[in-house]
C-alpha cells in the first residue's frame, strides 16, 4: 500500500458518508446520521423531519456542504504529500557564515550550534502546542473545566511563535505577542479569582479584538517568515476574518440561525486546518531576511504638514474633552453597530484611534518608510492613502446623515464608553475629512508614481463613464426619501423638532402639501416657509402664496416646532392668555372674598365656606346609587326654577358661565327661614338611601362636602341664591347657600321668588 494511502481512504470514506447521509435525509426524512457526522452529536429529534419545505432543504444542503468542508480539512491535517516551506521564489536559505580564526571560530561554532539546538527545541514545542490546541478544537464537546487547557495552550502557542520566527521583524512579533497574551491571560486571572469566590470582570471593552489582532499579525509574520505554505496562510486569513463575516442571530428557529451555525462550523474547519498545517510545516526552512539600507533622515516641510494635518481636529476635540472621531451618530456608526459583535468593538477602536490622531501615526509610518528601499512607495503608502480616503468619505457621510440616521442603541456590547461621551460630541467630522484628504493628497504627490500613458480607447471609455456619471448624479440627488404615514405619527405622540412638523402635516385632513411628499422635501418646504415668515415681508408672503397656494399667517401653527419666531410668538400668546386668566381669577377671588358672609341664626352641625370660587360645566346635582340617571329631570324644568327633584335626585340650576361663591351648612334641626339679601330661596325634600348627600358636577370635577348629617334617611334641602355685582356689572357672579336638616316631605316650597 502506498504511503499515506490510509489518510486518503479515510477522507474519501468520510466524504461518501456525508453525501449518503444527505441523500438519506432528503429521501427518508432521517437526518440523524448527517447530524452525527457534522456536529459529532446524536440528535434523536432529527429522525423524523416533518413539513419538508424550502428552508429545511437549504439547511440540509448547508449541512452537506459543511460536511464536505470538514472532509477537506481532514485531508489537510492528516499525513500526506503536501508542498510546504518557502512561499516565495525569491527566498534564500538561511546560512551561517564561517568565522575566521581558531578559538573564536570554535566559540562562534558552539554558539551557533546552541542557537540551532534552541531553535529546534522551540520548533518541537510549538508543534506540540499547536497539535494540543488542535485536539482541543476537535474535541470541543468534552467537558473541559472552565476552558483552562485551551487558555494555557493559547499562551504557549503565542510565546513559541515569537521565539520561532526569529527572521521576522521584532516589532511585529512583539505586538502579536502582547495582543495574543491579553485575552487568555486575563481569562486565567478571572478564573483564578472565581476560585476564591471573587466575581470580577477583568476583561475591558475591546479586549476580545486582541485575539483577532494577534491572529492577523501572526499570519502576516508567517508569510514573512516563509516556511509556511499558501494553504496555511489562506486558512489563517479566513480564520482571522471569520468573526467579521459571522451573521447576527435573529431567532433560534430562523434561517439566520442556520446560516450562523453553518458559518461557525466552517470557521472551525479553517481554524483546525491552520493549526494542523502550521504544526506540520514549522520544521521547514525559513526565508533569509532581506538586507536593509538606512541613510540620513530629515523631514521635509510638506511631510511635516502631512503628519500634522490629522492632529489639528484631534487637538480641537481634546480641548473640549472629546476623544471620538465620529461618535454615536450617522449611517457609518449605525452600520457597524448593527452588523455583529466584533465589528462593533472594531469600530470603537477605529473611532478612538482616529479621534486621538491615529491618522498622523499612519502618515508618519509612510514618511519613515522612505528611508528604506523604495522611498515610501509600495503597499504601505497605498494602504494609508486608501484608508485616509475612506475615512474622509465616512466623515462626509456622517455629516450628511448625522441627524437622520443616529446610531441605534445596543444592549449587549457597549460600542461607545460612557466616560468618553459625557462631554458631548466634538467638532464636525467634515474637519477630519478635510485633514485626511489633505494628508492623502500630499502623500500621493510626494511619493506617487508617474501614471503610465493611456491608450485612446481607454481615454474614450473613461470620458464616457464620467459623462454617464454626471448625467445620473442629478437623478440620484432627487431620489425620494422615506415618507412618514399618519399611523406612524399616532404611534409616536412625543415627537419633537422636524419630526413633529412632519407629523403635524400628516395628521391634517386637507394638508397644504401633497400627501405623498417625502419627509426630506416636506422639511425643506417647512424651513423655507419659516424663512419667509421670519423676514415678515408682506410682498414676499403674497408672492409665496401665489406660487404655492399657502397662506403663511393661516398655516403658521404648523411651523411651531421648526421655526423659532413662530415658537416665540406662540409662547408670548400663551403667556398673555395665562396672565389674563390669572387676573380674571384674582378678580373672581376678590369678589368672593368681599361677598357678605352668612351668619347662622342657630348653631349648625357643620358649616363650610369654599375657599375658591366654584365654576361648573353643568348644574350641581346630588343623587344616590339607586337613582334613575336615564330620566333627566332638567328637561322638565321651567324658566325661573332653581331646584328640580326626582326620586333619589336633586338638581340646583345655576348659571354655568359665571363662578359661584358657595357656602354649605348642615343642621340637626330645622333652621329659621332667611330671605333677606337673597334673590331666590327654595326648599325641597331628598331621601338618601346610601347615607350620603353630596352635590357635585362630574364634568368639571366639582364636589361639595357631604350634607347628610345622620346618614340614611329623609332630609330637607334649602337653597339660597343671589347675584353678585362688581365694577358696574349687576350680574358679575353668583352667591349660593345650601342648608340641610333632617325632615320628611317631598314637596318643594318657594320661600322667595326672583
Amino acid at each position: 500500500m502506498p504511503r499515506h494511502a490510509l489518510s486518503r481512504i479515510a477522507v474519501a470514506v468520510f466524504a461518501v458518508l456525508v453525501i449518503t447521509a444527505g441523500v438519506m435525509a432528503v429521501a427518508y426524512g432521517d437526518a440523524r446520521l448527517l447530524g452525527l457526522l457534522v456536529y459529532r452529536q446524536f440528535a434523536e429529534g432529527a429522525g423524523e423531519l416533518e413539513e419538508f419545505d424550502a428552508d429545511l432543504l437549504v439547511m440540509l444542503v448547508m449541512l452537506v456542504g459543511v460536511g464536505l468542508a470538514q472532509a477537506w480539512g481532514l485531508a489537510q491535517i492528516l499525513p500526506g504529500r503536501r508542498g510546504g516551506g518557502t512561499t516565495s521564489k525569491l527566498a534564500l536559505p538561511v546560512t551561517t557564515a564561517p568565522a575566521p580564526g581558531g578559538d573564536q571560530g570554535g566559540r562562534s561554532g558552539d554558539s551557533g550550534r546552541s542557537g540551532e539546538t534552541r531553535q529546534t527545541r522551540d520548533q518541537l514545542l510549538l508543534r506540540t502546542a499547536l497539535y494540543v490546541l488542535m485536539a482541543i478544537e476537535l474535541t470541543d464537546q468534552l467537558p473541559w473545566p472552565e476552558d483552562t487547557p485551551e487558555a494555557v495552550a493559547h499562551i504557549a502557542v503565542v510565546v513559541l511563535f515569537y521565539r520561532v520566527m526569529g527572521t521576522v521583524s521584532r516589532t511585529l512579533r512583539l505586538v502579536a505577542l502582547l495582543a495574543g497574551l491579553c485575552w487568555p491571560t486575563l481569562g486565567l486571572v478571572e478564573m483564578a479569582l472565581d476560585l476564591f469566590g471573587v466575581t470580577l470582570d477583568v476583561l475591558p471593552p475591546g479586549a476580545s479584538l486582541a485575539w483577532v489582532v494577534s491572529t492577523i499579525l501572526t499570519v502576516v509574520a508567517q508569510a514573512k517568515d516563509g516556511r509556511w505554505g499558501r494553504t496555511t496562510l489562506r486558512a489563517g486569513a479566513v480564520m482571522a476574518a471569520g468573526p467579521f463575516l459571522m451573521p447576527l442571530i435573529a431567532y433560534p428557529d430562523s434561517r439566520t440561525y442556520v446560516i450562523y451555525a453553518a458559518s461557525r462550523l466552517l470557521l472551525d474547519v479553517f481554524t483546525v486546518v491552520w493549526l494542523g498545517r502550521s504544526a506540520s510545516e514549522v520544521g521547514c526552512r525559513p526565508r533569509a531576511p532581506r538586507p536593509r539600507s538606512r541613510g540620513a533622515f530629515r523631514l521635509r516641510p510638506w511631510e511635516v504638514v502631512a503628519v500634522g494635518l490629522p492632529l489639528l481636529p484631534a487637538v480641537a476635540n481634546w480641548t473640549n474633552g472629546a476623544f471620538l472621531w465620529i461618535g454615536p451618530r450617522g449611517a457609518v456608526a449605525s452600520w457597524f453597530s448593527g452588523t455583529g459583535w466584533y465589528p462593533r468593538e472594531l469600530w470603537l477602536l477605529i473611532d478612538l484611534l482616529a479621534g486621538c490622531g491615529g491618522g498622523a501615526a499612519l502618515v508618519l509610518a509612510v514618511v519613515l518608510r522612505r528611508r528604506s528601499a523604495g522611498g515610501g512607495r509600495g503597499r504601505l503608502r497605498q494602504g494609508v492613502i486608501g484608508g485616509l480616503s475612506l475615512a474622509a468619505v465616512a466623515g462626509v457621510v456622517t455629516a450628511v446623515t448625522g441627524e437622520s440616521q443616529p446610531a441605534p442603541p445596543d444592549i449587549t456590547v457597549r460600542i461607545f464608553l460612557d466616560t468618553l461621551l459625557d462631554s458631548g460630541p466634538g467638532i464636525s467630522p467634515l474637519w477630519h475629512s478635510a485633514a485626511f484628504t489633505g494628508s492623502a493628497l500630499i502623500l500621493l504627490f510626494l511619493y506617487g508614481e508617474r501614471p503610465r500613458p493611456r491608450k485612446p480607447y481607454q481615454l474614450a471609455l473613461a470620458g464616457l463613464a464620467t459623462v454617464a456619471l454626471l448625467a445620473l448624479v442629478p437623478v440620484s440627488d432627487h431620489t425620494p426619501g422615506p415618507t412618514t404615514t399618519k399611523d406612524e405619527c399616532e404611534n409616536n405622540p412625543e415627537a419633537t423638532g422636524e419630526r413633529a412638523f412632519v407629523c403635524a402635516v400628516r395628521k391634517l385632513d386637507a394638508p397644504p402639501f401633497h400627501p405623498s411628499m417625502p419627509d426630506q422635501r416636506l422639511i425643506a418646504y417647512g424651513h423655507r416657509m419659516c424663512a419667509v415668515y421670519t423676514r415678515g415681508d408682506a410682498r414676499e408672503e403674497a408672492a409665496f402664496k401665489q406660487a404655492y397656494g399657502i397662506n403663511l399667517r393661516e398655516q403658521r401653527y404648523l411651523l411651531e416646532d421648526i421655526c423659532p419666531k413662530v415658537a416665540a410668538e406662540f409662547d408670548a400668546e400663551v403667556a398673555e392668555e395665562e396672565a389674563e386668566i390669572a387676573a380674571w381669577e384674582a378678580e373672581e377671588q376678590a369678589m368672593c372674598d368681599q361677598a357678605p358672609r352668612h351668619r347662622p341664626r342657630i348653631k349648625p352641625v357643620r358649616a363650610v365656606r369654599e375657599k375658591k370660587p366654584v365654576w361648573t360645566e353643568l348644574s350641581l346635582e346630588a343623587y344616590d346609587e339607586e337613582a334613575d340617571l336615564d330620566d333627566d329631570p332638567v328637561w322638565r324644568a321651567e324658566e325661573g326654577d332653581l331646584v328640580v327633584t326626582a326620586p333619589g335626585r336633586l338638581i340646583i340650576l345655576v348659571n354655568t358661565e359665571l363662578r359661584m361663591c358657595v357656602t354649605t351648612e348642615t343642621y340637626d334641626r330645622r333652621p329659621p327661614v332667611e330671605t333677606k339679601g337673597w334673590d331666590h330661596v327654595v326648599e325641597a325634600g331628598y331621601e338618601s338611601r346610601d347615607g350620603t348627600l353630596v352635590f357635585g358636577d362630574g364634568l368639571s370635577g366639582v364636589t361639595l362636602p357631604d350634607l347628610a348629617s345622620r346618614g340614611e334617611g329623609h332630609y330637607r334641602v334649602r337653597v339660597h341664591y343671589a347675584w353678585l355685582s362688581e365694577k358696574g356689572r349687576q350680574r358679575a357672579g353668583q352667591r349660593l347657600l345650601i342648608m340641610t336638616y333632617p325632615g320628611r316631605g317631598d314637596e318643594s316650597i318657594v320661600h322667595r321668588e326672583p
